[in-house]
């Protein structure tokens, strides 16, 4: 591939190995940008058909992995096809998926610690938590795994100092001002508040991921009969 790189505007696209360009986004991030980023993501598999390998989106960038024997000046092209995508609003209007969570100690070991960490009661948190629609960033660091914002000024919490060995699957997070839930068990860094029943993950289905880039997402409040009512495990 041409090693060159091309500055635009609004991103740059910077080859970053012998198969792999990055594109770089200049602006905030935020759904409209997320968005953007998805529907480049397309135009690239439309119009590299063959040639494209994969593109991971992120909260600002794309990174694009071609095969070996990829054309030359491709990062030419790519300007191209990135300079004709057009620029989309978030939908609103678009339904929300919806997740039913369990807030209570019994599966978020450390949410008094939370509690006291964020200064919110935890009626508090759960009304904040669940009062707010989410936007599905990105998925990334495992499968199913849906980075979420933005969460209200009050959660906002680093991860953890010390990571917990194992999360189990369907824990609901906060870290910084994200929100996510774990789709498997798994170690992980951030601050758990409690645990849906649904499965956010599974290689069977058809769409093995139930949360999709762009998705618009709000958390439900249930209690601890309706969680095992609804397949929860403890």
């Amino acid at each position: 591939m041409n090693k060159d790189s091309f500055n635009n505007r609004s991103f740059t696209v910077s080859q970053v190995s012998e198969t792999s360009l990055l594109v770089s986004f200049h602006e905030p991030v935020g759904a409209d940008l997320s968005l953007f980023i998805a529907d480049c993501g397309k135009a690239v598999n439309h119009h590299f058909a063959g040639t494209v390998v994969n593109t991971v989106p992120s909260y600002n960038a794309l990174l694009i992995t071609l095969q070996p024997s990829s054309e030359q000046n491709c990062v030419e092209k790519l300007n191209r096809v990135l300079l004709a995508v057009p620029r989309k609003k978030t939908d609103g209007q678009r339904e929300a998926i919806e997740i039913p969570t369990w807030y209570d100690p019994e599966v978020a070991e450390y949410l008094d610690e939370i509690t006291e960490k964020t200064g919110c009661r935890l009626e508090e948190l759960i009304r904040l938590h669940t009062g707010q629609t989410f936007f599905v960033y990105m998925i990334g660091f495992c499968p199913g795994f849906a980075y979420m914002g933005d969460l209200p000024e009050p959660l906002r919490l680093p991860r953890r100092t010390v990571p917990q060995t194992k999360i189990p699957a369907g824990s609901v997070a906060i870290a910084d001002f994200q929100t996510a839930v774990y789709p498997l068990a798994m170690p992980g860094g951030w601050n758990i508040i409690g645990r849906t029943p649904l499965t956010l993950f599974d290689a069977g289905r058809k769409q093995p991921g139930l949360l999709q880039q762009g998705d618009r997402v709000r958390f439900k409040a249930i209690s601890r009969e309706q969680f095992l009512q609804q397949g929860g495990l403890l």
